[in-house]
């Protein structure tokens, strides 16, 4: 005789997969309120600072154009690892 019985605990959660997700997606969005709500309390984080001014028309127009030709591919800091500079300086 086989028993019917029904899972209880994590059994239960680890075997209904929609109560899986509701669980995670509740574990996440609780999880994202703690780490975010307290910032906007925090005085230091909405303060302006000193001596950092908005950028201009000009400016914003110059960094719109500079994304939309995906001028930050070749113009960043970042290090690419290319063939003749490894093989050039190591």
């Amino acid at each position: 005789m086989a028993e019917n019985t029904q899972a209880k605990g994590h059994e239960r959660i680890e075997t209904s997969n929609f109560l899986m997700i509701v669980l995670i997606l509740v574990t996440v969005a609780v999880g994202g309120l703690v780490e975010i709500v307290p910032l906007f309390f925090q005085k230091s984080t909405t303060e302006p600072l000193l001596g950092v001014k908005p950028y201009t028309a000009l400016q914003v127009a110059g960094r719109d154009v500079y994304l939309r030709e995906g001028c930050y591919n070749c113009h960043s800091q970042m290090i690419r690892p290319f063939r003749a500079e490894t093989l050039r300086y190591g």
